[in-house]
């Protein structure tokens, strides 16, 4: 290995009561200073790993800037396709320009889900239809629930349509500006029983600010299964509750506020004709209820 010779400045310095010093010039001083390294007989020169080095630094630097955190259930702006907890990006068609804060499932045909819940949520923004959606593919693929439970919950207006309804109980705790219920009564109403959740995965979101909640089938070819829905305080300041093409053992409706105008006469709360009921427990009260 050649030397390298290099040259330092003679230095002076005092310490006091001490003196003073002078170091003596090194102009000569000759130390060894490596080129490269030799591994097996092939020669590695020093400054081309220092490179290396600085570009694999440059490297983990850009990745972790430019990285995008993954996407988990139930973080908001996304869509999750079920039975994945992993989801994606969306944009509101409404609002294309705006970050989205819309919570989506997407279940395909002859999934099957345990338990869906949603608790102490506060939902609702200005321009949105829905603030609560369910939706089946149509009347021969359908979303199929065992139990619906919904309560401590509000919304300005709830609509089922094109569904089938086993049982439905709605206690004397609702109140609704006004409501209807007008299904089609039809003893051939399947009562529905999940044999099992064993397996099935659960979506379980609480203490949340969403724009909006959309519980879609997103294939065709057969029926998505779901043991159990439960929404407990749930509140929409803007935005209706909307359900189709379902199919549901017992509904259950709890402690209950709905109705957008305070006009009883209009009726907030509606099950329409094209929904099929073996049994209805209507105990709602109506009162001027106005939700803003």
């Amino acid at each position: 290995m050649k030397d390298r010779k290099f040259s330092i400045p003679s230095l002076k310095f005092s310490l006091g009561a001490f003196g003073r010093f002078k170091l003596p010039s090194a102009s000569k001083l000759k130390l060894p200073f490596p080129t490269g390294i030799y591994l097996g007989g092939g020669k590695l020169i020093v400054v081309s790993l220092s490179f290396v080095a600085l570009g694999f630094l440059a490297s983990m630097f850009l990745l972790l800037n430019t990285g995008e955190q993954e996407i988990t259930f139930p973080m908001l702006g996304a869509s999750y396709e079920a039975p994945s907890m992993v989801g994606s990006n969306i944009t509101d068609a409404e609002f294309p320009m705006d970050r989205s804060q819309t919570l989506q499932i997407n279940m395909p045909a002859s999934l099957r889900l345990d338990v869906v819940s949603f608790k102490n949520i506060n939902l609702g923004k200005s321009g949105l239809t829905d603030a609560f959606q369910i939706a089946g593919t149509s009347t021969s693929d359908v979303i199929t629930i065992e139990t619906v439970t919904i309560k401590n919950s509000s919304f300005p207006t709830m609509d089922w349509a094109n569904g089938d309804i086993f049982k439905i109980n709605a206690t004397s705790s609702v109140i609704a500006a006004g409501h209807t219920f007008s299904p089609t009564m039809a003893s051939s109403t399947n009562d529905v029983v999940i044999g099992s959740g064993r397996g099935a995965t659960s979506y379980i979101a609480e203490d949340m600010t969403v724009d909006r909640i959309l519980l879609l089938q997103s294939t065709t070819g057969g029926d998505v299964v779901i043991e159990n829905l439960i929404l407990d305080n749930v509140n929409a300041w803007t935005g209706a509750f909307n359900a189709d093409y379902f199919e549901i053992g017992t509904l259950t409706l709890e402690n209950v506020r709905i109705g957008d105008d305070g006009d009883i006469n209009s009726a907030d709360l509606v099950i329409n004709s094209s929904v099929k009921v073996n049994t209805v427990n209507d105990g709602v009260q109506e009162e001027p209820i106005f939700i803003r």
